[in-house]
């Protein structure tokens, strides 16, 4: 099966040809040249448009594939999350019974259990509070794309930005 680009090519070439043929001195030359030209584009045309429709329905298929490892990656990240918790909730459950019941250290062929001690953190209890030297500033500078193209759709010159087309867009309906 001929690929899309080289049908593509092809239809251009005959499209061309016809074109060469249409501006020669005698007006077109030979019309059965000029029938045949346009009967082999209809039919590449049929073909085109039979292409295109099968890349349409396979990326619909890809859609739905694609929507098929979203919710598969949505199920394992809750099953990670929950897996994680009980793995935690476990260690916690050990932690406490092992600092209630005294016990610091347990040795066992394959591992050993330690409670070691706990290092220091902070705790804030009041972030205004703290003087500024403490506080780290954060500052997020980036171009207001939306109140840029209003000015410019309204005729407002904004320096460093200019209103572009961008590319044409196949829809699907």
């Amino acid at each position: 099966m001929t690929a899309l680009y080289e049908m593509t090519g092809d239809m251009l070439e005959l499209q061309n040809l016809m074109d060469a043929i249409e501006q020669t001195e005698d007006g077109g030359g030979d019309e059965s040249t000029m029938l045949a030209i346009r009967d082999t584009l209809e039919g590449m045309a049929l073909q085109f448009n039979d292409k295109a429709v099968a890349i349409v329905k396979f990326a619909q298929a890809l859609d739905g594939d694609t929507s098929a490892i979203d919710a598969e990656i949505k199920r394992l990240q809750e099953r990670k999350r929950i897996i994680n918790n009980r793995r935690d909730n476990l260690r916690e459950y050990l932690r406490y019974n092992m600092e209630a019941s005294g016990i610091t250290k347990i040795d066992c062929p394959l591992f050993s259990i330690t409670l070691a001690k706990g290092v220091d953190r902070v705790q804030i209890d009041d972030e205004a509070a703290l003087p500024d030297e403490y506080v780290r500033v954060k500052t997020d500078i980036a171009p207001d794309k939306t109140a840029i193209a209003k000015a410019l759709k309204n005729g407002q010159a904004v320096p460093g930005a200019q209103l572009v087309k961008g590319p044409l867009s196949l829809r699907v309906k």
